[in-house]
Parts: structure tokens; C-alpha cells; sequence
């Protein structure tokens, strides 16, 4: 059986804003229900951040590329859920965090292959999702 880590970097979570802050809390709780075997499947988060700094541009540019290269998909949402039976993505956005048009376009994709695409707002509705579900009991 796979061994969840825990890493211990706190001192990054409260530097984290906006979507991050929020991405943070969740897998935070979703680790809790996975230690405690209260959450069915595998469960991920998608890296899939593009963010170039002003002192590294060409760099980021360059990482961003090699990304792309090796299947990151533009649009794809932060969270994947997976067990036997059923796959389920979530995208999380803040109160008033919309999603971009490749969000939009990668929802149109897992519509037309019958796979369900949430948008939450708070570790609550993420937690009320999986529930819904069946990924949590």
C-alpha cells in the first residue's frame, strides 16, 4: 500500500494567497481523510501553475515550455480524483475567481466524456462534493 507523506513545509502556507491558500487547505484536509483511510481512491493535485517572475522571465518561460512538452494541459483542474468506478475533477476558485476560457474548454471535454467537472470555493464544498460522490463516506 502506498505510504502518504506528509511534507512539512508550514512556513510556505501562510505566505500563500488567493487560489494557492486555498489548494493548500484542501490537500491539507484531504491528507487527514487519507490518514485516517476515510477517503476512497487516489487522489492529486495538478501542478499546472504558470506564474513567471519578473527576475527569471526567460527561465520560467523555458520550464513552462518543457511542461507543455511532457503532457501538462492548459485548462486542466487542480484536483483529480480516482477510484475503480468513477474519475472526478475539481477546480478551485475564490469568491470571485472565474475560470479562464481553457478552464471552460477543458469542463467541455470532461462533459462530453461523461466526466464530472466541479468548481468549489472553500475546503466545505470540496469535502460536500466528495461526499456527494461517494469518495468520502
Amino acid at each position: 500500500m502506498y505510504k502518504l507523506k506528509i511534507f512539512s513545509n508550514i512556513k510556505y502556507l501562510h505566505q500563500a494567497k488567493g487560489e494557492d491558500a486555498l489548494t493548500n487547505k484542501v490537500a491539507i484536509e484531504l491528507t487527514g481523510y487519507s490518514l485516517e483511510n476515510k477517503l476512497k481512491g487516489i487522489w492529486f493535485h495538478v501542478p499546472n501553475e504558470s506564474v513567471v517572475s519578473k527576475d527569471n522571465k526567460l527561465t520560467d518561460i523555458l520550464r513552462i515550455k518543457r511542461k507543455h512538452c511532457m503532457g501538462l494541459i492548459n485548462g486542466a483542474p487542480d484536483f483529480v480524483f480516482i477510484t475503480k468506478e468513477k474519475t472526478l475533477f475539481i477546480e478551485l476558485k475564490t469568491d470571485k475567481g472565474r475560470l479562464s476560457e481553457t478552464q471552460k474548454d477543458f469542463r467541455e471535454w470532461c462533459a462530453d466524456e461523461g466526466i464530472d467537472y466541479f468548481v468549489a470555493r472553500s475546503v466545505e464544498e470540496v469535502i460536500n462534493i466528495l461526499k456527494s460522490n461517494k469518495f468520502i463516506a
